[in-house]
């Protein structure tokens, strides 16, 4: 059972049409975070393990569980970046991403008991309290088999390391995003957004209003969604996500994202932060480089 705040998934570019370069893929840290789905699972999976095994020597039955999150989810730019080749496959995978999931593996049912919850994620006498750097407190108990299973998978920082890195990555998104530099490169996509017939003013509306759009289709369909309904939305995210590709493309969002990234991660990380992210790369790569 994995605890850890989202991260950036892996590195992807497309091709940009007519400026014969390869659009960067700006992740937070340089792309420190960045995994692909194939190891995201593996590790998943290590961790699943370890958490049945610690279960099972305190006397408890636990069902490891699957990894519901597909490749679309973990590759998706927390940016919101997008290519026109990735547009043109997959939109912003909205629909795709809910089709999925109506054939994911359903969780295990598993007795929830004191007994059973303390044991899994640990008790009183064992938490601790992280204050990230994006200002997000975490809890957990060091006694739980899920901060314990993570220890064997990945060292003994790794309780400590990991969500400190993610919160690393959330603060320069953050500073990224509130830099004047980025707000001006977002207006000339809107610009052009509007031109194109899909008026957006930040690089989450559009993908915002396909969601709600998604769920709405999906409560009035009761017991199954209409499924024309579910393909005509489709199409249309199909054409706004193609629209919003060639936008950044045509303005040059990702370049200037990428500066300003650049500009943000030399201002804001210390020393100690980056060691923090080094210590994150070298515990990920041993654990993806140990055999189960």
């Amino acid at each position: 059972m994995s605890v850890a705040l989202t991260a950036a998934g892996c590195s992807y570019g497309g091709e940009q049409p007519g400026r014969g370069s390869t659009a960067p893929d700006v992740r937070p840290l340089s792309g420190a975070t960045a995994i692909s789905h194939a190891d995201a699972v593996r590790l998943h999976d290590r961790e699943e393990r370890a958490v049945a095994a610690c279960m099972r020597a305190r006397g408890q039955r636990y069902t490891a569980q699957p990894r519901t999150t597909s490749a679309r989810s973990e590759e998706t730019n927390p940016y919101g970046l997008l290519t026109p080749r990735r547009a043109a496959q997959d939109g912003y995978g909205i629909v795709g991403e809910y089709l999925y999931r109506l054939t994911a593996p359903a969780p295990a049912d598993e007795p929830r008991g004191t007994a059973w919850q303390q044991a899994l994620t640990g008790t009183p006498a064992h938490r601790v309290t992280l204050r990230l750097p994006d200002g997000v407190s975490l809890e957990y108990s060091t006694d739980g088999c899920v901060a314990r299973a993570r220890t064997e998978v990945y060292g003994a920082d790794w309780n400590t390391v990991e969500p400190v890195t993610v919160g690393l990555a959330n603060r320069v998104i953050a500073a990224v995003e509130a830099d004047p530099r980025h707000r001006a490169a977002v207006r000339r996509w809107s610009a052009c957004m509007t031109k194109a017939g899909h008026p957006a003013k930040d690089l989450q509306a559009p993908r915002q209003a396909i969601d709600s759009r998604l769920r709405t289709t999906v409560a009035e369909g009761g017991a199954g969604p209409d499924q024309d309904a579910v393909r005509a939305l489709g199409r249309d995210e199909m054409r706004t996500a193609r629209a919003d590709a060639d936008c950044q493309a045509s303005t040059g969002l990702a370049e200037a994202v990428q500066d300003i990234q650049q500009a943000v991660e030399k201002r804001l990380l210390t020393e100690r932060d980056r060691k923090t992210v080094a210590s994150y790369v070298a515990d990920r790569r041993r654990a993806l480089a140990t055999e189960p």
